[in-house]
């Protein structure tokens, strides 16, 4: 074999050589990578955007909830949107403006009435356009809205009315309420008959009950006595029967929106 058939034998092989490491790195640069998609929402901000995902108290999707930004230096609403139908939504961010902070809310057709509820936030920092920012939500029957100086709740809320023709009762907090689901919850699911009281220091009223139609009754807890009970905000309010099935306010009501107001007393008719 002569030097120029080696150098020929050589430069075939190093060509063939290159060619494979040539294919093997086309391939991997085209094939797709693995699925990093997170179903709770994206996992990765944009430059100059807000993004997110809304779900239901079950974790779906939730379409055409409301989200929309307030800025902290500039007060008022900024942009709103609507969530898609797989839940996700993307708000533009006007550059250098500071701080933003993001809510949300649903409005919900139930037993003829509408309702608002406000969406809880999976991270309720507020954020700036250059910090990529992600914030997903959640609509929650219960639980306390994130912001603690203020003592609201995501469900519904509950006044005590006691009649003032009652034979004494003027320990609210021993009342024992029981309610009973009508129906399914204004989610969909299905509730859970509920007893409750009112806290000593707080006797008027009753927070956080998941939103539903009700059948309700109390007794007096210490002697065991069941107490007539009415719509305090319905037209037959001083009609007190021994159980009463009622729905919260929705938005009819400008003030008490997801309350109801339960009249109580111990007088016979």
């Amino acid at each position: 074999m002569n030097i120029l058939t080696t150098i020929s034998r050589i430069s075939c092989a190093a060509l063939i050589l290159m060619g494979s490491l040539t294919s093997m790195t086309s391939c991997k640069s085209n094939s797709p990578g693995p699925d990093t998609e997170n179903p709770g929402g994206p996992t990765a901000g944009k430059s100059g955007y807000l993004l997110g995902k809304v779900t239901d108290p079950q974790g779906n999707p939730l379409p055409r909830a409301t989200v929309y930004t307030e800025n902290d230096v500039f007060k008022g609403r900024g942009v709103e949107v609507s969530s898609g139908a797989d839940g996700t939504y993307k708000i533009q961010l006007v550059k250098d403006l500071g701080q933003w902070n993001v809510r949300g809310y649903i409005l919900k057709q139930y037993n003829g009435k509408v309702y608002k509820i406000q969406l809880d936030p999976e991270n309720p920092d507020s954020f700036t356009e250059a910090e990529k920012p992600v914030r997903n939500f959640q609509w929650k029957l219960t639980g306390h809205i994130p912001d603690l100086s203020l003592d609201l709740y995501y469900g519904g809320t509950m006044e005590m009315f006691r009649d003032l023709n009652a034979n004494e009762l003027y320990d609210n907090e021993n009342v024992e309420f029981t309610f009973k689901p009508e129906g399914k919850l204004i989610d969909g699911s299905t509730g859970k008959t509920l007893k409750i009281q009112a806290k000593k220091r707080y006797n008027t009223i009753i927070k956080d009950i998941p939103i539903g139609r009700y059948t309700v009754t109390a007794i007096y807890k210490p002697t065991g006595e069941q107490l007539l009970v009415s719509d305090a905000w319905g037209d037959d309010f001083v009609n007190y029967k021994p159980s009463v099935t009622m729905d919260f306010l929705g938005t009819e009501s400008a003030v008490r929106s997801n309350s109801m107001g339960i009249g109580f007393t111990n007088r016979k008719k």
